[in-house]
């Protein structure tokens, strides 16, 4: 029998080069890869381990930390700087953030941050302040609604997709302060085109971030304020299985809370980056189980109140107050998370006992 050819059909190049960034790209969503979440560093001008506004002191070290486990990306999820103009120029003080997160630029790799309450200090949301963090954040996605470039955008990486929010440049309030047991009345903290692009993802990992939380923790002002836009991202994060990141109160928690067809969305409260810690105290939503849009807290660390004044809810396992980040691992449809707890850090004087010491204190895992 006689050996039969099988004419083999002509490659273009074209053809090759989409066959190779076809097969890079399946290597890339098919390889465990990780990301930080860091947020809140403010610190003073000086003293108290802080240079121009940044504590640099902590920040330092978690960063190091972070490019050393291999981070693919960061997310940074405001207040970066103290933002007053004691400690300087913005600029100057994000320069002194930049200089503290050495390890990971130097290591070229990605930093997605969003805007807090103090990089707006100085001429307001939309003045100054705006244009420092624009012309210091060139390479952020300018892919965002109109007016919000730079500031909300998405980013798709590896199996993920990443969608980060201002919460100040459109935000409308009806100027009354705050009251116990009260919230302000305000909207436009998050414009409709998150939603839209949390209902138009497509990755089986999904990622919103934002400066202020959901609920409240100690802080009041947070997504509360806007009811009806913090329940749509809800709903819209429940129906895709997504995450909300977010800091602003300075601590440790990771809670769940379900959306309006009880659905559980997982919240991840990461702002202990060298900010002074607070107590998570003053939550004002009612502790009522099975109810949409009301948090269940798995993990807390933060301040103690040892006065009294107020009731501070119990830290996880009894630890102590720590600075530290999350490292999250996705390996397919496997999410790995852990809290990085920098434990030999002195909140008396402001300093590290020996070399950096991390441990990581809570882990959980998700599964797609």
């Amino acid at each position: 029998m006689k050996n039969l050819k099988v004419a083999s059909p002509r490659l273009s190049i074209g053809m090759v080069v989409v066959a190779l960034i076809c097969l890079l790209a399946g290597a890339v969503s098919a390889e465990p890869w990780k990301f930080a979440l860091m947020g809140d560093c403010r610190g003073l001008k000086s003293g108290e381990g802080s240079k121009d506004g940044v504590r640099v002191s902590v920040l330092g070290p978690l960063a190091a930390d972070a490019a050393k486990a291999g981070v693919n990306l960061v997310i940074f999820s405001g207040d970066l700087v103290n933002g007053g103009v004691s400690c300087g120029s913005l600029t100057t003080q994000l320069t002194a953030w930049k200089e503290a997160m050495a390890p990971i630029y130097d290591a070229r790799i990605p930093v997605y941050p969003c805007r807090g309450n103090h990089e707006t200090h100085q001429g307001g949301a939309s003045g100054e302040a705006l244009k420092a963090w624009r012309s210091f954040f060139p390479e952020l996605p300018q892919n965002g609604p109109a007016g919000e470039e730079g500031l909300t955008y998405k980013v798709e990486y590896a199996n993920a997709t990443f969608i980060g929010f201002d919460q100040f440049i459109g935000v409308h309030s009806n100027g009354a302060g705050l009251i116990p047991g009260s919230r302000a009345t305000k909207s436009g903290m998050m414009s409709p085109w998150v939603v839209g692009q949390v209902n138009a993802a497509k990755t089986p990992w999904l990622f919103v971030f934002g400066h202020e939380m959901a609920f409240p923790g100690h802080h009041t002002d947070c997504l509360a304020d806007v009811p009806a836009e913090r329940n749509a991202l809800w709903d819209a994060l429940g129906a895709k299985g997504g995450i909300y990141l977010s800091g602003h109160d300075h601590l440790y928690v990771r809670r769940t809370a379900l959306d309006s067809a009880h659905r559980p969305v997982l919240e991840l409260v990461l702002g202990c980056t060298g900010a002074p810690l607070y107590p998570y105290d003053d939550s004002l939503d009612p502790p009522t189980n099975n109810e949409p849009y009301v948090p269940t807290e798995q993990f807390i660390n933060a301040k103690v109140q040892a006065d009294g004044t107020k009731a501070s809810k119990k830290n996880t396992h009894d630890y102590p107050q720590y600075f530290g980040y999350i490292l999250v691992t996705i390996d397919g449809g496997k999410l790995t998370g852990e809290w990085r707890a920098l434990t030999n850090y002195d909140l008396k004087n402001w300093s590290l006992e020996g070399a950096p010491k991390f441990e990581t204190l809570d882990t959980f895992t998700l599964a797609r």
